[in-house]
């Protein structure tokens, strides 16, 4: 049950009952895709990683059935690249244990993108981990 009175259905249309956060957020979301700082697809993918990992229940529309089936094995996928592979790692470890991390995971990521993609990628999965959270906790929608 949410302390959120009925009316909301939806993780948007709780945060929207305040507008100018919900604007701010999505304003700093937008950033990632229209700085070219990040693939759509890789923040697709990291974005609905961190919903599975923290059960949220929440499904990132745009991702087709096959990524999604695929997506809690990625490791053993062949429809996954290396980069997606080594950000899906990362996603991982920042969402379970972020002292897990390695120096070699972040490496792999820098080998296939760059120092700036890491840092562009370790924000962005902040973002994902704290809303993911965000969500859970307010009981917005049915968890997994």
């Amino acid at each position: 049950m949410s302390w959120i009175d009925n009316s909301c259905s939806s993780f948007e249309e709780v945060f929207s009952l305040r507008d100018n956060l919900y604007r701010d957020y999505q304003s700093f979301a937008q950033v990632f895709v229209s700085e070219g700082l990040l693939d759509g697809r890789l923040m697709q993918l990291c974005q609905q990683r961190c919903e599975q990992l923290h059960r949220s229940g929440h499904s990132v529309s745009g991702l087709d059935k096959d990524l999604l089936e695929a997506l809690p094995q990625w490791y053993n996928s062949p429809l996954f690249s290396p980069l997606e592979k080594a950000a899906l790692q990362l996603a991982e470890c920042f969402c379970l244990d972020p002292h897990s991390i390695s120096d070699a995971m972040t490496d792999a990521v820098i080998a296939h993108s760059s120092d700036a993609g890491l840092v562009a990628l370790l924000e962005y999965l902040a973002l994902c981990d704290g809303f993911a959270r965000f969500r859970v906790l307010l009981v917005t929608e049915e968890a997994a």
